[in-house]
């Protein structure tokens, strides 16, 4: 038996990696904030990456001088955009994609085409690009894009998405996850009973009414707002990236009409709010990814989307 006092015995520091999962993501930082590159390498940056920290603030300042000489050449530069009509042979898929109940559901806001517009001078809010995922797109592509090609691609309103799995937790609470950060809440509804809902009805009685509830992807087509000159991205960055990453310089995509941008507008995309789309002199746009230098590649940590849902219930008897 030995003689050595538990208390006196040195368990030492486990060795349990934590966070080592990641992805090589391209971060526009020549146009982000120094509070949000801080921000950004802090809470998304692999632990070992900070250690760059110092170097990656440095080179930021010494862009910044040139960052602002190119807002001030370039004023205006966004609502020079091109805009085209899609050759008419075309015209009976784009039917058949408009007639399509979920494409009319998603863009029945606002006045809605099909058009060809330049990438490059796309407004684009975000700052970060899934390197990985923009690889595996471009894996994904024909050869030789043509316009048939690019048709399915950028603005098909069913195309293929990444599994959703889901785990129901606890009673009445349910669990939704995907790689594809995308995956979101589409709304709650009633629903006139059929017959196929009464093989869900595990808790017996007679059911009289039903909710139903849907998890899934936002609208597929790459969609942009059109105000006035300008162009600002809705929804397909990373399709966009992918494809430009490989040459190509003008898209297809399902462009909206905004003719009250305050009140038809949103008040932000990807977090800019709508005061610097709109009315900057010179935003962010698609060509800023790839000027030499404006952005990096970060290790980011690894994650998944989730997505939970549950339902609360209250009963009580109340005076007639």
């Amino acid at each position: 038996m030995s003689d050595i006092l538990p208390s006196t015995i040195d368990p030492g520091i486990p060795q349990i990696p934590v966070g080592t999962h990641f992805f090589n993501q391209r971060y526009l930082y020549a146009f982000a904030t120094q509070a949000e590159v801080l921000q950004h390498i802090r809470t998304q940056a692999l632990d070992n990456e900070k250690s760059t920290q110092a170097q990656i603030m440095e080179s930021w300042e010494k862009l910044q001088p040139r960052v602002l000489q190119m807002l001030s050449d370039e004023t205006g530069l966004a609502e020079t955009i091109q805009v085209q009509a899609i050759p008419p042979e075309y015209e009976p898929i784009l039917q058949q994609y408009g007639a399509n109940p979920l494409f009319q559901r998603n863009f029945s806001n606002l006045p809605t085409c099909f058009a060809i517009v330049e990438i490059d001078k796309l407004i684009a809010a975000q700052r970060t690009v899934n390197q990985n995922y923009s690889e595996k797109l471009v894996d994904s592509f024909p050869k030789n894009l043509q316009m048939a090609d690019l048709l399915p691609i950028c603005v098909d309103p069913t195309r293929t998405m990444d599994p959703i799995q889901h785990l129901e937790v606890a009673p009445n609470y349910h669990v939704f996850s995907s790689q594809n950060s995308d995956i979101r809440f589409l709304g709650t509804f009633q629903k006139n009973l059929s017959p196929d809902d009464l093989n869900y009805a595990i808790m017996g009685g007679i059911p009289a009414a039903a909710i139903i509830t849907f998890i899934g992807y936002g609208a597929s087509p790459i969609n942009v707002f059109q105000v006035g000159s300008r162009i600002i991205l809705n929804n397909g960055f990373h399709r966009i990236y992918a494809l430009r990453s490989i040459g190509i310089t003008h898209i297809p995509v399902v462009l909206q009409v905004v003719q009250n941008p305050t009140l038809e507008f949103p008040p932000s995309v990807a977090g800019l709010p709508k005061e610097y789309l709109l009315g900057s002199p010179r935003p962010v746009m698609i060509k800023d990814f790839f000027e030499p230098d404006f952005a990096i590649t970060l290790r980011i940590k690894e994650r998944i989307k989730v997505v939970t849902l549950g339902s609360s219930l209250s009963q009580y008897d109340v005076p007639v």
